[in-house]
């Protein structure tokens, strides 16, 4: 701080998590629709960015310009800083777009995914509306968010979430220090109303507990030698939900979810993860029942 730094180079990568999860399905070759609110130049420019990687991409245009955040990475010591600008201010009726848009496009999916930090204008009910308005549809419904928009988003009973173990703690109002805490916590969130939670711990591993059928098991993740964890629980979300609706098996869903969030922490800043990656990464991800 406070001094000149030279950047060795800078990339660019379209970005926020919801985001990152329509790329990691996309790497995973699943046909996927990347929706969002976006507006300005660099609404434009993310959806220029999405298409140039082949990802199809709805935006509701809205007034203002859509954020930009930064991830500095630095090589001695290494460290990643972040750095997340203010998004615009959305009023009532780009939100009553949205609805309108994820309804339409929710309607024909076999999974759709709610992810990130509300922006600002949108009340903390808004996952919840949006949830409830899928769920009609017997879509798989999958919640990555925190805070309060968690916690109104778990009345419209989504079919997983996923808190990583900070998240879980805030909503659960208790601190999580030992593996056995955290699959506790996973089984009193899963009777809360999701089918499936799953308590990411980053290089640890994760937790998914299921109430129907009662299931809880860990996923040690295998040791790598991390460039940048940027991304890596994006990634599990997106290697989970295309593993599980494949295959329909918990073990094996989880198993890919670890796995593509370690081959996330291969690669340098916001890239996500390869797909040759997290499959030579799968046979070392170890599966328990707890």
């Amino acid at each position: 701080m406070g001094s000149l730094n030279r950047a060795v180079r800078f990339e660019r990568y379209p970005g926020g998590k919801g985001i990152n999860v329509a790329r990691g399905l996309h790497q995973l070759r699943v046909q996927t629709t990347a929706v969002a609110l976006a507006g300005g130049s660099d609404g434009q420019l993310l959806g220029k960015l999405l298409v140039e990687q082949g990802i199809a991409c709805r935006f509701v245009t809205i007034r203002g310009t859509t954020r930009n955040n930064y991830s500095v990475q630095s090589s001695a010591p290494r460290a990643i800083t972040q750095i997340n600008s203010p998004g615009p201010q959305v009023a009532r009726r780009d939100l009553q777009r949205l609805e309108r848009l994820v309804q339409r496009l929710g309607a024909g999916s076999r999974g759709v995914v709610f992810s990130g930090s509300l922006p600002p204008g949108a009340p903390p009910t808004t996952y919840a509306r949006l949830l409830r308005l899928i769920r009609k549809d017997r879509v798989v419904t999958v919640l990555d968010a925190s805070g309060t928009s968690l916690r109104h988003g778990l009345s419209a009973r989504p079919w997983l979430i996923k808190p990583n173990r900070h998240e879980a703690e805030e909503l659960l109002g208790a601190t999580l220090r030992t593996r056995r805490e955290v699959v506790a916590a996973a089984r009193a969130l899963a009777r809360r109303g999701p089918r499936c939670v799953i308590i990411s711990m980053g290089a640890e591993g994760a937790v998914l507990a299921s109430a129907a059928p009662e299931t809880a098991l860990f996923a040690a993740s295998p040791r790598v030698k991390t460039d940048s964890p940027v991304g890596s629980g994006d990634s599990l979300v997106a290697g989970f939900l295309v593993e599980w609706l494949r295959s329909r098996s918990w073990p094996e869903a989880l198993r890919w979810g670890v796995a593509c969030g370690a081959a996330c922490a291969l690669t340098a800043g916001t890239s996500l993860f390869r797909r040759a990656d997290a499959v030579r990464l799968l046979r070392r991800v170890a599966i328990e029942a707890v």
